[in-house]
């Protein structure tokens, strides 16, 4: 907790230190280049307003009861190939309960409060993406994730009461796998929306279940505004459903239902900002919702990240190289939008459909600028449309009189 208020008494005054283009929003879907890296420290609270059984029935905790699940994950990732990623992590967690019942060694028959708390690592993770070519403005990958939990839980079936009450497990025991798609829109003018989805076994006696998630960013220069949906739909192949209570594990979850769930469900909107810091640096403030759910805990949840990120400069390849294109153009008009792009030159300077364009800016100061990319969807004998497919610098605007250059393919 003291990460977090540090970070949001150090973020006021952040801004005077962003002196360069700032990257403040990159899609789940976008991949390093080859040998760029992102690292990433993160911390998120958890609080319970009330635990839901398999049904999605449940009481609000009352009488001082609470329970809290407090992390914090280093990630680190790195481009193997521009399509192709790798990341490992680190969680830590805690867990503190403040929780009403009964004795189960029966040294008494009426309720007493117990206190249990439990930290440590709660597990390592490795993961892979690889990334297909860009379908129009459309960027497909595949995503797989295996989670490392170091430690496994006992089950009091044949001994209840030897539960001790002032503990609390970490998390749920055994490893988790998980492999799907995500797809992300990216508009000319710098906005996303992203869909994942896929497959995940949690832990060893959990449900297989699917996750989905879905967001949408609109991205300013220092700032971006980020919301969406987390989600989980359950497989309904737990090993204990439909079996008593009294059949089923009985582990030291104190009052939450996060842990030792039977076919786990949950929704949970998020809204958030990102504030870019400078140019390979920013920070994510993230707050969510669990809106419904089944055996799970329905709460709120505040997040904090700060990220690191060094890619190979797509931006200054291209520029760098400009000279070495075969074929100059200009811009003779643009559509209302900025979305499409009539240049002076068709069929008869060998310009066909499909060729890819892209568009610079000259600046005596910079040089030649690059600001746009786009594909040729219709050529006649002097003139063509392009549709633009990509925005390198949103500061600059899409007007008459642009070059564009190409190459001969």
């Amino acid at each position: 907790m003291n990460f977090i208020l540090l970070l949001f008494l150090v973020l006021p005054f952040t801004g005077a230190f962003a002196q360069t283009a700032a990257t403040t929003y990159v899609p789940s879907t976008k991949l390093l280049k080859e040998k760029g890296y992102q690292i990433g420290l993160g911390a998120d609270y958890f609080s319970t307003i009330k635990a839901v059984d398999e049904n999605g029935k449940g009481d609000k905790f009352t009488d001082g009861e609470k329970f809290t699940r407090t992390q914090a994950e280093f990630l680190g990732y790195y481009g193997i190939a521009d399509n192709f990623q790798m990341g490992l992590g680190a969680r830590f967690r805690q867990n503190s309960a403040v929780n009403n019942a009964i004795p189960v060694d029966g040294s008494s028959t009426t309720e007493q409060k117990f206190s249990p708390t439990q930290n440590g690592f709660q597990s390592s993770s490795f993961s892979l993406m690889y990334a297909f070519k860009p379908v129009d403005r459309i960027q497909y990958t595949l995503e797989g994730l295996f989670r490392y939990v170091p430690y496994s839980n006992e089950d009091y079936r044949e001994n209840p009461a030897d539960l001790n009450q002032n503990d609390i497990v970490l998390g749920d025991d055994g490893n988790e796998y998980s492999g799907g798609l995500g797809a992300t829109y990216s508009s000319p003018s710098n906005n996303h929306f992203t869909f994942r989805g896929g497959l995940r076994r949690p832990g060893s006696d959990l449900s297989g279940e699917m996750y989905y998630q879905a967001e949408a960013a609109f991205v300013w220069t220092q700032i971006a505004l980020v919301g969406g949906l987390d989600g989980v739909y359950s497989l309904r192949n737990s090993n204990y459903e439909g079996h008593e209570d009294v059949d089923r594990p009985i582990i030291n979850t104190a009052n939450t239902s996060l842990y030792n769930s039977v076919n786990r469900e949950y929704v949970t909107p998020y809204i958030g900002v990102n504030v870019g810091l400078s140019k390979y640096w920013r920070v994510e403030l993230r707050g969510s919702y669990v809106a419904t759910g089944k055996s799970t805990d329905i709460g709120t949840g505040f997040g904090i990240n700060l990220v690191r990120r060094v890619d190979k400069n797509e931006t200054k390849a291209i520029d760098s190289r400009f000279k070495t294109y075969d074929i100059e153009v200009t811009v003779t008009k643009v559509s209302p939008k900025k979305a499409y792009l009539v240049v002076d030159k068709g069929l008869s300077e060998d310009v066909n459909k499909g060729m890819v364009f892209d568009f610079f800016e000259f600046d005596y100061v910079g040089g030649n600028i690059l600001i746009a990319r786009g594909i040729v969807i219709k050529t006649t004998a002097d003139t063509s449309i392009v549709k633009l497919t990509q925005r390198f610098n949103t500061k600059k605007d899409i007007k008459e009189g642009l070059i564009g250059r190409a190459y001969y393919r």
